[in-house]
């Protein structure tokens, strides 16, 4: 089965990072059974567009739950399609604790995401897995990569013990039979291989921002 390895560098990184992180990064193992995806902001998504990376895959960090139209500030599913998005992170705890997210605020970003073939990263942690669920449609459920997030474990640099993660990813098959499953959470180049014993991939947020860093991850993915 495929495997998938994520950088959500958050609102970190600008424009001017861009060029130094990429040449940094290198050339991406060629791996038919890997996806590397990366997520900058939406200020750097555009520019991504002039560098030659047949082998790496551009995300958002985040979507409008509305169509084009009268929505100051709003990006909406078709401008990011339009940019090469393929991939869109939804349901982000932070995105949750912030800016105080819904289930029902997810489940219309997915709906959006759908309808110009984008494919949502949902993020999830333990008590939003039934509730978030229950606001999709069968199609919906299967079609996304579905990302297990532990709030305590996000940004903290202590991740939760792979045990616990085989144990949530049960839940998870509870509702979500085929999509593929994620882990997030304090993943670094010392724990990943733990994490894809029992997963499809993973999601780096911190260690992401560090070129040779994720260069490390991604090699250990590919392997």
């Amino acid at each position: 089965m495929k495997r998938y390895v994520i950088a959500n560098w958050k609102s970190n990184k600008t424009v001017l990072n861009l060029q130094p992180w990429l040449a940094a990064f290198g050339t991406a193992p060629a791996a038919e059974n890997l996806e590397i995806i990366i997520a900058p902001s939406h200020t750097s998504l555009a520019l991504f567009q002039e560098f030659d990376l047949d082998q790496v895959q551009l995300a958002a960090q985040d979507v409008s739950p509305f169509p084009l139209g009268a929505y100051t500030g709003a990006v909406a599913a078709q401008q990011l399609a339009d940019l090469g998005v393929r991939y869109c992170l939804v349901g982000h705890s932070e995105r949750r604790k912030y800016f105080h997210e819904t289930d029902q605020d997810v489940a219309k970003k997915i709906t959006e995401l759908f309808s110009v073939g984008i494919v949502p990263i949902l993020c999830l942690d333990e008590p939003y897995i039934t509730s978030q669920a229950q606001l999709l449609s069968d199609e919906q459920r299967n079609g996304v990569l579905l990302a297990y997030e532990p709030g305590a474990a996000i940004g903290s640099g202590y991740a939760i013990s792979v045990d616990h993660v085989e144990h949530v990813s049960k839940q998870l098959r509870e509702y979500f039979s085929t999509a593929p499953i994620l882990y997030g959470g304090s993943v670094d180049e010392q724990n990943c291989d733990e994490f894809l014993l029992v997963t499809n991939g993973i999601l780096v947020g911190t260690a992401s921002l560090d070129a040779k860093q994720f260069a490390t991850i991604v090699a250990k993915c590919a392997a």
